[in-house]
């Protein structure tokens, strides 16, 4: 069982560099530690049951779209969509069986792997960016900083907004663990940590800055100090972001937008107009189809039948509901949307002992109202992965 469980380990621990790694690599890579784990469970049988029966919590939410998959005669658009929901009906089932055979208890070296993969991938992207000389380049922050962006996808081969969520929980990680550091690995996480909240800040992501803010003023209000030094810690981080958002070029351009928007002066190209047209219309399906939903295969066309109407043709702009929340609950209604909240409040109420799990939470619970991030197969591992990982660890403090 040694050779076998120290692939399996391997393999394990590579997941979680997923962040610079292509989605076909990651994904062989889990194909290889299925097999490992099944050759392990084939040697060595052990009772799963209570295991297998706890990590439906991860399943149940996406039952729907496998029973459309079956019963739209395996229609190519039900398939895809299935395809991406994938991993939330294998991992839950092989990676805990890989923990308990294993014996694997240290939840912080993959946690770790995760954060060291998107510092590398900051430092990589980021000095790309600077070389090239787009970082002091004043166009490059018009329109809310879209070329910026744009640059920063191509280079990175991450969304933004992904990465963004990446980054704060990387830096949140580093955080969480200086304090059991000596003094060269303290130094090293500082300087690691404060990297990836500066790149959170150039990319201006606003649900990644808000949510940033959520978790400094949360981590400011537990700490044990008295009320007027939390008041004067609280007050001094309002008036620093704000400082920040009229004086960093990126974050300006971007909520400058909503000020535009405010104003009435507001265009198609504005993200705010955007997002308040998608928003609308994601409600208006919603409501529409609120007992039983449209199906994975036409909540699409749902939606743009409703952008449409609003004067947006654009047929390249396939826009998703950007809520996690409402797409599940237009796609198959409400009944599913309230399984997949009362299961998303199960798995956090099981891991917010652990310090790690509690930052990622806020970041999960938050970025849910603002992308649908299970849409895409990097946010499937990156929500997959983690809340899987620290669901199942036996040794949490």
């Amino acid at each position: 069982m040694k050779w076998p469980a120290r692939v399996a380990t391997m393999l394990f621990l590579t997941l979680f560099a997923f962040p610079v790694f292509p989605l076909k690599f990651s994904n062989a890579v889990f194909m290889l530690l299925t097999l490992a784990t099944l050759l392990m469970f084939i040697i060595k049988p052990i009772s799963i049951g209570k295991t297998m029966f706890q990590n439906l919590v991860f399943i149940l939410p996406f039952v729907p779209y496998l029973i459309e998959f079956f019963t739209s005669g395996f229609d190519p658009l039900a398939r895809f969509e299935f395809e991406k929901k994938l991993f939330f009906f294998t991992a839950p089932l092989i990676i805990p069986v890989f923990l308990k055979i294993t014996g694997f208890k240290n939840y912080k070296i993959p946690v770790l792997i995760f954060s060291l993969s998107v510092t590398l991938l900051t430092i990589y992207s980021f000095s790309y960016l600077l070389a090239k000389g787009l970082l002091a380049d004043p166009s490059y922050y018009e329109n809310g900083a879209f070329i910026l962006r744009d640059n920063f996808e191509h280079i990175s081969g991450l969304h933004p907004t992904y990465y963004s969520i990446f980054a704060l929980c990387g830096g949140s990680f580093f955080y969480c663990n200086l304090s059991a550091c000596k003094k060269a690995l303290r130094i090293a996480g500082i300087v690691m940590a404060t990297l990836l909240f500066v790149s959170v800040l150039l990319l201006a992501v606003r649900i990644t800055i808000i949510i940033l803010l959520i978790i400094i003023l949360t981590h400011i209000f537990l700490k044990k100090i008295s009320v007027l030094k939390k008041a004067a810690w609280i007050l001094s981080t309002l008036l620093l972001m704000t400082l920040l958002i009229f004086c960093v070029p990126s974050l300006k351009a971007r909520f400058g937008e909503i000020i535009t928007w405010a104003d009435g002066n507001s265009f198609q190209e504005n993200t705010i107009s955007q997002r308040k047209m998608i928003t609308d219309c994601s409600w208006m399906v919603f409501s529409e189809n609120i007992l039983w939903g449209t199906g994975s295969r036409f909540f699409q066309d749902e939606l743009n039948a409703c952008y449409s109407t609003k004067g947006w043709e654009d047929k390249d702009q396939s826009f998703n509901p950007h809520n996690q929340y409402l797409t599940e609950g237009i796609a198959y209604g409400i009944f599913v949307l309230l399984t997949f909240l009362v299961c998303l409040f199960w798995i956090f109420k099981k891991i917010i002992i652990i310090p790690e799990a509690r930052y990622f939470m806020i970041a999960v619970i938050l970025v849910f109202f603002s992308e649908s991030i299970l849409e895409r197969q990097m946010g499937v591992y990156f929500f997959g992965l983690l809340s899987i990982l620290f669901y199942n660890i036996e040794d949490r403090l």
